[in-house]
């Protein structure tokens, strides 16, 4: 279990790092969005990696370049930028909720997950999708990413509107 961070704000509830891939397509924004309102109703504030610009402006600079060499030192350090922005954002949190939805969950959302939870972050998962996916019969999720969901102290959503702290 964890305590409340200190730097959760008074009366706002906790501090949530939403990790997804929804901001891979303009398509899922508005189930993005969805999560979102629903946290906010919970009165938590919210950690999206998607939004923070800088990670967005160094991506786009990165792709941008045309020459091979330099464009792959680019993407290289964008990504490590990336990364440290999205750590640096789970170790502030207070929790993790964990977009689960797909066939496979998507691979970075878990890299998240598995990160938050060694560190001692409780990891909660939202998957709406009604397919199992787990390694065996009756698994919703992947045998070792539900056990990190657990052992954090987390636990699995089926919708939106079950969520809650």
């Amino acid at each position: 279990m964890t305590e409340k961070s200190p730097g959760a704000l008074p009366g706002n509830g906790l501090k949530v790092y939403l990790a997804s891939p929804l901001g891979f397509s303009p398509e899922n924004d508005h189930y993005r969005e969805k999560v979102k309102k629903r946290l906010n109703q919970l009165h938590c504030t919210v950690f999206d990696p998607w939004e923070q610009e800088e990670v967005g402006r160094r991506i786009q600079e990165a792709l941008g370049i045309a020459d091979g060499v330099e464009r792959a030192c680019a993407i290289k350090e964008a990504a490590s930028f990336t990364g440290q922005v999205n750590a640096d954002g789970i170790r502030a949190a207070d929790l993790v909720l964990a977009v689960l939805d797909g066939t496979e969950p998507d691979s970075g959302t878990v890299a998240e997950v598995g990160f938050a939870a060694g560190i001692g972050k409780k990891c909660f998962g939202l998957r709406t999708d009604f397919r199992d996916c787990g390694d065996l019969p009756g698994l919703p999720l992947n045998l070792q990413l539900l056990h990190f969901i657990e052992y954090s102290g987390g636990g699995l959503f089926r919708s939106i509107a079950a969520i809650k702290f």
